[in-house]
């Protein structure tokens, strides 16, 4: 700052601002653009509760000899993820006194304006931040329930590839470790188990439909067993994600099939690196520069690879979001109220927006990547 002016020129003199504020908090959502676009943001819900129902199992099917005979069962092929509706709000006021001092051509900003505006921003803005974090963790008892809601890991050492799924999701804790709900799956001695606790092929080989159907896949990025000699990030990371894409593929079926990765800054500045050194070019994603992302986006096998502001540092997640569903109990996405007066406070302008509705997931669609060990 210059200390050349006379200190009684800077007493007598006021200084020329700019009308305005500049908005320095706006950070782009692709994961909420593309949830848009595939009509995974409903409104207008209701009910006690959200409730939906996830298919675990099928009838058993078997060989048949003519003219033998056969059992007919009463199959249950359905569990429930039952979840609660949360909120999220931003609340802001103003007095009538400070609104009549914020007028007039000293206004340098409109206060009662911008307030408004803020409240709005501010909710849309947390709101994407909200969709990762844990709803259920200790202090978030009434948040917004994000994928790390159901992505919480059993044991992991450093030779396993993916971490051992241990969570529940839904009030009614529906277990996210495989086999819970029964199903067996295939363990052979060619391939090395990718967790040596679960000890068995997954989300290798394959299995009964009931074993893994609300299992996520909880990649270990720093894992000793990707084949490239190293535990690094920038090393590995082409393999960690094309295994998670695989992974997710080959045990969700044509449903399982990823449309987006959301990594760290830090994370995506390694993939991006490793990216460039294999091909001097970068691969855009088509679906996201239509969306108006055609920065920080990149392409593996047909799927967004995106950098995402709200990504915990270390970690990225692999989604299905025809999977996702963002469900608001208003006729839109957020609410606003106000300006509405109270006369207690000698009818101070008061004024809120907020969500109030939640997120459903199906784990099984799901993949983390973290450097578990």
């Amino acid at each position: 700052m210059s200390t050349d002016n006379w200190i009684g020129l800077i007493h007598s003199t006021r200084p020329k601002y700019a009308k305005g504020a500049s908005d320095m908090t706006v950070r782009a959502r692709l994961r909420l653009s593309m949830l848009r676009k595939r009509g995974r943001i409903m409104l207008n819900q209701s009910g006690e509760h959200c409730v939906w129902q996830v298919m675990f199992s099928k009838p058993d099917s078997s060989h048949y000899a003519d003219g033998s005979s056969v059992d007919f069962g009463n199959h249950d092929a359905y569990r429930q993820i039952k979840i609660d509706w949360r909120g999220h709000v931003a609340t802001d006021s103003m007095t009538m006194m400070q609104r009549a001092i914020n007028a007039g051509d000293e206004q340098l900003i409109n206060l009662f304006q911008s307030k408004i505006n803020n409240c709005t921003s501010a909710v849309r803005e947390d709101l994407g931040g909200e969709l990762f974090k844990d709803g259920e963790a200790s202090g978030r008892e009434n948040a917004i329930h994000g994928l790390e809601t159901f992505l919480n890991e059993g044991t992991v050492t450093a030779a396993d590839t993916i971490a051992q799924p241990s969570d529940t999701y839904g009030l009614d804790s529906l277990s996210t470790a495989v086999g819970n709900q029964g199903g067996a799956w295939s363990s052979t001695s060619t391939i090395t188990s990718p967790n040596a606790t679960i000890a068995t092929d997954w989300p290798h080989g394959n299995g009964d439909r009931e074993y893994d159907f609300n299992s996520p896949k909880l990649l270990n990025s720093s894992s000793t067993n990707w084949g490239t000699g190293s535990t690094a990030w920038e090393d590995n990371c082409w393999r960690v994600i094309s295994q998670g894409i695989t992974w997710l593929t080959t045990t969700g079926g044509a449903d399982g099939a990823p449309d987006l990765v959301s990594l760290a800054p830090d994370l995506f500045q390694g993939y991006k690196n490793h990216h460039e050194a294999l091909r001097r070019v970068n691969v855009p994603h088509r679906e996201s520069s239509d969306l108006g992302f055609s920065v920080n986006v990149l392409n593996q096998d047909g799927v967004a690879i995106s950098s995402d502001f709200d990504c915990p540092a270390a970690t990225g997640y692999i989604e299905n979001l025809n999977h996702v569903t963002v469900a608001s109990l208003m006729p839109q996405l957020m609410w606003f109220r106000g300006p509405d007066q109270d006369p207690r406070t000698l009818w101070s302008y008061l004024m809120a927006a907020g969500f109030f509705g939640n997120c459903q997931y199906k784990p099984k669609y799901v993949a983390k990547i973290y450097p578990y060990a």
